[in-house]
């Protein structure tokens, strides 16, 4: 579907609002077209040697209702309009927020957050700007004209006729204007996006901004940046002041007065007839503006409209199967076959993991080592569907990832990253994200497991404390805890802590070990770490270099076969001679 049908197709979901709209919109411009027809009527009344004022009263008094038939009007269809546009844009916003929310880790890993926000929040925003009042305003414009015209034919065809000479300009000046307006606006969205991109990172990075004394670097560079917004949009000044449709419209008046005069005089119009016809021509001076205003506001809003519906429509999801298979038994048996991954898919030749083969009894406890890129991470997130393997299949309990639904997936692995991330909300609330019916005492006990408790009730507010963004306000150690807290909290099948006691203290680590020692019996766990004591203890060691599966099996065989390995303890102990040197 195209963006202009997909915007359509919001639009017309209020189609009930949609014609009470168009229905008050008629009332409005029934009233405005029908005045001047009841101040000509006054006029003529006037010009008659035996006018009658009981007419002339009754006639004001008819203009005075349709005043207030007027109002009327045009307050329903305004109010009408802006509860559309809200509506629309609520539900434009929420299905891009949806839909991002649902695109794959690699989407994500590839967009900038900027240009994400800029398109929820500015682009979404110009749409709404022309749906009200850009709406109300061509339907305005349209059938003004429409009842204008007709009037003013009704009453002399002749001078409609020498009037709509004029038309051919109008059309071309109108085209020539939209013409003009499309790429600048295009542009306009682009370089906003940029501004926010910029704005995001700078405020995000803050730290590192200040470390290298790059403040007045990063001022500049975002002042060059607005400069380029400001000459856009003063491009779009300067053609927008060239519109000069409405000249053409004021001079088409002035040759109506002239021409009208003549019919007068020649006895062909009454002096009532001319005063409602120009009064006709002066009502089209406000649809040549709406027409103006609103193609400005259509190239703006429909610009914003192709990058939003661009970006969702983007198909980087990891896809739900159609008939999911349920994960009933959770015991955690994990096998990789033949697995590999590329960050662009199967004809690049740089491989993330290539040829990934082994396999993890229920409830073990599993280490993966590895130099930097090696492909640890990417393995667990192999695991959680945050990628799919560009070749290869992952199963567990016998089952394929691919063929479970997500959330069952999702749902019963727990993972701690090395990145970690709080909500900028109560200790609570972090805690209990991933299940936020849990009771307070589930609460507890998890952070007495992660050993949190202690220093929560430390806190004036205890556990209704708030973190900050990103969990500003609490220290490395005790945003590990937290994390740790929120993973057991949910009682996963699967543990995954990657590096995640890394920020934690050699004391504080043995407690938290000895403390999930407990909870990690008959669950399987996946630990990416460097801590060679936790390496050493590990039911099953994965190596890994370079995205290739190097070896794996436990400490005591390992230590003796694979050099890797081998490297992480030879500095500090004593170690066996390897096997094959014992051969050569």
């Amino acid at each position: 579907m195209g963006y202009k049908k997909w915007f359509a197709k919001h639009i017309l979901r209020e189609k009930w609002l949609f014609l009470r709209m168009l229905i008050f919109l008629m009332l409005f411009i029934g009233t405005v077209s029908f005045t001047p027809l009841l101040i000509g009527n006054i006029f003529d009344e006037l010009a008659k040697p035996d006018r009658s004022f009981t007419i002339i009263i009754m006639t004001s008094l008819f203009i005075a209702i349709a005043g207030i038939g007027r109002t009327l009007g045009d307050y329903i269809q305004s109010y009408t309009n802006e509860v559309i546009a809200h509506k629309v844009t609520k539900n434009v916003t929420e299905e891009f927020y949806d839909d991002m929310l649902k695109k794959s880790q690699e989407f994500h890993d590839r967009v900038k957050i900027g240009d994400m926000m800029a398109r929820a929040t500015y682009d979404t925003r110009q749409m709404n700007i022309f749906i009200a009042p850009g709406l109300k305003f061509l339907f305005e414009a349209f059938f003004t004209v429409i009842f204008s015209v007709s009037l003013m034919i009704w009453i002399s065809p002749k001078l409609t006729l020498l009037i709509a000479g004029a038309l051919p300009f109008y059309i071309i000046t109108i085209w020539d204007y939209n013409r003009r307006l499309r790429p600048i606006s295009k542009a306009q969205m682009e370089q906003n996006s940029l501004l926010n991109v910029r704005l995001q990172e700078s405020i995000t990075g803050i730290r590192v901004v200040r470390a290298f004394v790059k403040e007045e670097s990063e001022i500049n560079q975002f002042d060059n940046e607005t400069e380029k917004l400001r000459e856009i949009n003063t491009r779009r000044g300067i053609i927008s002041a060239r519109y000069y449709a409405i000249v053409i419209t004021i001079f088409l008046i002035a040759i109506s007065f002239f021409w009208g005069a003549y019919e007068v005089s020649q006895g062909n119009l009454s002096l009532g007839d001319l005063v409602t016809f120009v009064m006709l021509m002066m009502t089209l001076n406000m649809p040549t503006w709406q027409f103006g205003w609103t193609i400005t506001q259509f190239q703006i809003g429909m610009a914003a409209a192709k990058r939003i519906h661009e970006m969702k429509e983007r198909e980087e999801y990891v896809p739900n199967p159609d008939k999911p298979i349920d994960w009933v038994e959770k015991k955690g048996n994990i096998k990789f076959e033949n697995v590999s991954f590329s960050f662009n898919g199967k004809s690049s030749r740089r491989m993330a993991l290539k040829g990934i083969d082994f396999e993890v009894p229920e409830g073990a406890n599993v280490a993966i080592i590895g130099n930097p890129g090696s492909g640890k991470s990417t393995l667990i997130k192999l695991l959680m569907r945050l990628y799919d393997p560009t070749d290869g299949t992952i199963h567990i309990d016998g089952i394929n990832i691919k063929e479970m639904n997500l959330s069952n997936l999702r749902d019963n692995i727990g993972v701690i990253e090395q990145e970690l991330f709080l909500f900028s909300k109560t200790i609570r609330d972090n805690i209990a994200y991933g299940k936020p019916d849990a009771r307070q005492e589930e609460i507890e006990t998890a952070a007495k497991l992660a050993q949190a408790h202690d220093f929560i009730l430390f806190f004036e507010y205890g556990y209704d404390t708030i973190v900050g963004e990103r969990g500003v306000t609490l220290s490395g150690g005790q945003k590990q805890r937290i994390a740790i807290a929120r993973a057991l909290l949910v009682n996963p099948a699967i543990l995954v802590l990657d590096d995640a006691s890394s920020a934690i203290d050699a004391e504080t680590e043995r407690k938290i070990q000895t403390a999930i020692a407990n909870v990690l019996r008959n669950r399987t766990t996946f630990i990416i770490t460097h801590r060679l004591a936790t390496i050493k203890n590990a039911d099953l060691i994965i190596v890994l270099r370079n995205g290739v599966l190097m070896d794996n099996g436990t400490h005591s065989e390992l230590i003796l076969r694979n050099i890797d390995y081998r490297r992480l303890f030879e500095r500090f102990s004593e170690l066996p001679p390897m096997i094959e040197m014992e051969g050569n």
